[in-house]
């Protein structure tokens, strides 16, 4: 069943309008119509079962009534990702993919060898781009918790920020003594709470590496292969929903 978010509030019985590109793609891409059911959610507690009740002006507004409502909570750890902003279209892939996977938040992160400007006059729309990249990854994994984008935030913000995580891991490659899986594995307790910092092109500095340490964070070996900046996020993760997520828990 399709997902679709809405801002407002929802109560059984009420009846709900969509407009815009999720009106158009209900419409006349999944050439849905009255009395087909689909799945709207807040992005926050809230999920649940509408059926559509009007199709109106071709497709440009939609109404639905909500015939079941649920409350959700997540499942797995609460995962920030710090990344480093990478080149290109990079970040489009880590936000889409890192969603799939049950990321709760994006913070981008300016360090020693970022190579991207930021332009401090387009970072609002910037990050709204984003924001939007993220949506659509969360609609078509069909997750209900829409995770949010943070603006960029130079490396100091960032080791500020990492002072609140219970945990912070940080793949480096010249880490030798503490491997990421038994790592994982010598903690008794699920972990709820979760950061994990990423570097760009070219990783971290040393003085970034030292800086991480000293406000709490642990350096972990991902193993003798040496990761992309779009791949190491992501590997860490899947590790991560894996020992205290709901990878391999049955579906209702």
């Amino acid at each position: 069943m399709p997902l679709f978010f809405v801002q407002e509030n929802m109560n059984l019985d009420d009846v709900i309008e969509i407009t815009g590109e999720d009106a158009h793609h209900i419409a006349n891409v999944l050439r849905m119509g009255k009395g087909d059911d689909l799945q709207i959610s807040n992005g926050r507690d809230t999920v649940c079962k509408a059926q559509i009740v009007e199709v109106l002006f071709g497709g440009k507004k939609i109404k639905v009534k909500i015939i079941e409502k649920n409350n959700f909570e997540m499942r797995g750890p609460r995962i920030t990702l710090f990344q480093g902003v990478p080149k290109g279209q990079k970040f489009d892939f880590i936000l889409q993919k890192n969603t799939e996977l049950g990321v709760a938040e994006f913070v981008p992160v300016i360090t020693k060898r970022t190579v991207v400007e930021i332009d401090r006059k387009k970072m609002k729309s910037r990050t709204e781009r984003w924001q939007k990249i993220v949506k659509e990854a969360a609609k078509q994994c069909r997750r209900p918790d829409l995770p949010k984008v943070h603006g960029p935030v130079d490396f100091d913000e960032c080791v500020a920020a990492l002072k609140k995580y219970p945990l912070v891991l940080v793949p480096w490659e010249e880490e030798r003594k503490i491997f990421l899986k038994p790592f994982l594995s010598s903690f008794s307790e699920k972990i709820r709470e979760i950061a994990v910092l990423i570097g760009p092109e070219g990783g971290f500095s040393e003085d970034e590496i030292k800086k991480a340490r000293e406000s709490g964070a642990v350096t972990v070996s991902l193993g003798k292969r040496i990761l992309r900046t779009e791949t190491a996020g992501f590997a860490v993760n899947t590790v991560l929903m894996y020992e205290f997520g709901d990878f391999g828990e049955v579906v209702e």
